[in-house]
């Protein structure tokens, strides 16, 4: 239905503000999700075990009708419950997609109560945004902190909550930026910084798992000593939740900015096309083969976590392409080891973390901005010396330090 229009499918997020009653209304919407879920998986399995039979999801689409007979099913939206049911056969086309690729495939699971948050409507019906309210069936309307300014119709709504507030999560159809050709940049990725530029310039790594780890761990220590069902142990698990939250939103504040900052002004940005997984996997080792340095590999994989260059480059994605530009990925082989001199490939010429040094032409330099000028050479971007855009880039991401 979106495929066939231009531009990009972006959710805007805005803060709810119910009351008492209104708040438990959108607890009761969730639970009433959680609910059919579950009913809609148990159907499924026994489904399968009684007739050997995979149910669709136009299947239970056609059992829900006959649900929504009795009066206690039409409080709400039929488009809210069939997002549910979608959530369910979401779920099974991912475990039979692992079971084909053989990796682990996570058979769907039954949901408790923290773990479901959320109601949606997939479509135009059952809810409008109306001025500064929020009008959903079953629930009313509920005042909406309109921020920013929507840029065109919402077409789907996904109502989540985080801790004790609530959220409207609606997503915009917005049209892409003309093509401009502003200058070309590669980036070296990392964890000491964020990212190097090819023009020399370095962004900051911002660390928020560091700055709120120790807050973290009296938190989990505090959760560990407390009693199961206990009020007590409610409270400091809504404490470290919400301490995880504010983690999570320094993070992803810093990188928005970043990356605005970087599509904003350069048109092309050449990345490394790095297997994240393979970097992040855990050096344990079997009890036949144990590993070797697995407290170093532990504190590295925490590193690149905190870091997220996954969402550090899919935000560079869509922000590229939104503002007219590209992004290129490359093959990140010996881009560390290659002399941006000369061109030589040396696996000592880091005999430090910092430092290149080339032992065929002397070339000494910055080693992630010696391999940012190689990246951005292997997708065909001309590396500017000495001009106006590395002042610019260290003038304008200075601010975001």
């Amino acid at each position: 239905m979106m495929s066939d229009m231009p531009g990009q499918v972006l959710t805007y997020r805005y803060r709810l503000c119910p009351s008492k009653v209104q708040h438990a209304k959108l607890q009761a919407a969730v639970d009433h999700t959680r609910d059919l879920m579950n009913a809609a998986l148990d159907e499924r399995i026994g489904a399968y075990r009684k007739r050997g039979k995979s149910l669709t999801f136009y299947d239970q689409c056609k059992g829900l009708t006959e649900l929504r007979s009795s009066d206690s099913f039409t409080t709400y939206s039929v488009v809210m419950q069939r997002w549910a049911l979608k959530k369910i056969d979401h779920a099974f086309k991912a475990f039979f997609r692992r079971v084909k690729a053989g990796q682990t495939p996570g058979f769907p699971r039954f949901k408790g109560r923290d773990r479901i948050r959320a109601f949606g409507f997939a479509d135009k019906a059952g809810w409008r945004v109306r001025g500064q309210h929020l009008i959903m069936k079953g629930i009313g309307a509920i005042r909406l902190s309109v921020h920013r300014a929507l840029p065109g119709p919402p077409l789907t709504c996904v109502v989540r909550r985080y801790g004790k507030r609530w959220f409207a999560c609606l997503t915009v159809r917005v049209p892409n930026a003309e093509a401009h050709n502003g200058p070309s940049v590669g980036l070296d990725m990392g964890v000491k910084h964020l990212a190097t530029l090819s023009t020399g310039e370095t962004i900051p790594n911002r660390r928020s798992g560091d700055r709120c780890r120790a807050a973290v761990r009296r938190a989990q220590r505090a959760l560990a000593r407390c009693k199961r069902g206990s009020k007590r142990r409610a409270k400091v698990k809504a404490r470290l939740a919400r301490l995880r939250e504010r983690e999570a939103n320094a993070r992803a504040t810093h990188l928005h900015q970043v990356t605005a900052d970087l599509t904003r002004h350069f048109s092309t940005i050449v990345l490394e096309d790095l297997k994240l997984s393979n970097m992040t996997r855990s050096a344990k080792g079997t009890v036949e083969e144990p590993g070797t340095n697995v407290r170093q590999k532990a504190g590295l994989n925490r590193s690149l976590t905190d870091t997220a260059l996954g969402r550090f480059k899919e935000l560079l994605t869509y922000k590229a392409e939104r503002a007219g530009g590209k992004v290129i990925t490359v093959d990140p082989k010996h881009t560390s080891q290659t002399c941006s001199a000369c061109g030589a490939v040396d696996a000592t010429s880091r005999r430090t973390r910092d430092q290149f040094t080339c032992r065929s032409c002397g070339h000494i330099g910055c080693a992630d901005h010696n391999a940012a000028i190689n990246i951005a050479r292997r997708g065909g971007v001309l590396v500017p010396g000495g001009d106006n855009v590395g002042r610019w880039a260290e003038r304008r991401l200075g601010k975001l330090v």
